[in-house]
């Protein structure tokens, strides 16, 4: 069925690359620029604690540290717990063919909510089909992998890769747009496959609120929270709910069904509003004080440059910052100049 096997494509792979990400505020093109910035550190253990696309994690991973991963999202730690605290599972032939049968004793969950909103009815059968194939998987790695490439599949199948406008709004000649559904996941898997390696280190994937995530001690601490801007919101749940339910089947989610969109309501983040924002910034800097603490933030969001040194200053005794002119790949402020175009500022705060 397909040109070369899993297995061999993996095992073809020179070095292992991180699958291109649509994520909201990836740092996909700036993990030059910031670990350019971090190699004069001395550290081991690491702490991604809103690791999002998973990309930063990644070349942490690469870099031979031991990495703790967290974010709010399940279906960012899903990518985590594949990609990141995976070290050797992939998914081979055998297992793909299992997952790409249709099954008529599927739930119908995406069919009966999702037809022709985001999918068409026959690629929504075909999400059901795979949900119950994949729980039918023994290993977690492997369910990891599947549902994290269902939902790049899913991504990829939608305009810049979000679920806020339902419909074909956007819609062009691009081949993203014209391959199946069955095959954008496919092609997902050999990415995924391709990126997974073993790093020698037990690196570990965590799904929780970061407040609530209990104390642990890392050399290295690095921080991408969600920037709050007057501009624009931070809802992640918004721009991705569909993956987000996808990767859970809606358990315990409760879906607006008055939205054109069915989306279900957004999590309580204490990065919402400005206020709240600086409030979990301090005591996160409070907590983390005998880490290195390194803060990824963009210059159009709150806290401002020198708002944000002033924090790290109470718990750290040197900190330094460093800027680059940058160009988010989409936003939603009302002007497209202004809002892409901004200075990242890598903060290293260090003792």
């Amino acid at each position: 069925m397909y040109q070369k096997s899993l297995l061999q494509i993996s095992n073809e792979a020179k070095e292992p690359s991180f699958p291109p990400t649509k994520f909201m505020g990836s740092k996909q093109n700036l993990v030059n620029f910031i670990f350019e910035k971090i190699s004069d550190l001395e550290y081991d253990t690491v702490f991604d604690a809103f690791s999002g696309s998973g990309v930063v994690a990644y070349e942490f991973k690469k870099r031979k540290k031991q990495v703790t991963t967290n974010d709010f999202l399940h279906f960012s730690y899903l990518t985590s717990k594949a990609l990141i605290e995976n070290n050797n599972n992939v998914l081979d032939d055998s297992t793909l063919e299992k997952l790409l049968e249709h099954r008529t004793d599927a739930p119908q969950f995406v069919r009966s909510l999702y037809s022709n909103r985001f999918f068409k009815e026959d690629e929504c059968i075909f999400l059901d089909s795979l949900w119950k194939n994949i729980q039918e998987l023994k290993n977690e790695y492997d369910r990891a992998i599947a549902i994290g490439a269902a939902c790049r599949a899913c991504q990829k199948k939608r305009p810049r890769g979000i679920f806020t406008v339902i419909g074909q709004k956007g819609w062009d000649g691009r081949k993203d747009l014209k391959l199946s559904l069955q095959e954008q996941f496919i092609n997902a898997v050999f990415l995924f496959n391709r990126a997974i390696f073993d790093n020698g280190r037990k690196n570990t994937a965590i799904w929780s609120d970061i407040l609530k995530v209990n104390d642990q001690s890392f050399d290295l601490v690095y921080l991408d929270p969600p920037y709050w801007s007057p501009l624009s919101d931070n809802d992640y749940v918004r721009r991705y709910h569909f993956i987000e339910g996808y990767s859970l089947y809606w358990n315990n989610l409760t879906i607006d069904m008055k939205t054109k969109s069915k989306k279900f309501k957004s999590y309580n983040s204490s990065f919402s509003n400005r206020e709240s924002s600086i409030q979990a910034l301090k005591l996160l800097f409070e907590k983390y004080h005998k880490s290195i603490i390194v803060v990824s933030y963009a210059s159009n969001s709150y806290p401002t440059k020198q708002e944000m040194v002033s924090l790290l200053e109470k718990t750290k005794q040197h900190v330094s910052v460093f800027e680059v002119s940058h160009r988010y790949s989409f936003a939603n402020q009302t002007n497209i100049n202004r809002k892409n175009s901004v200075k990242e500022y890598v903060f290293i705060g260090s003792d």
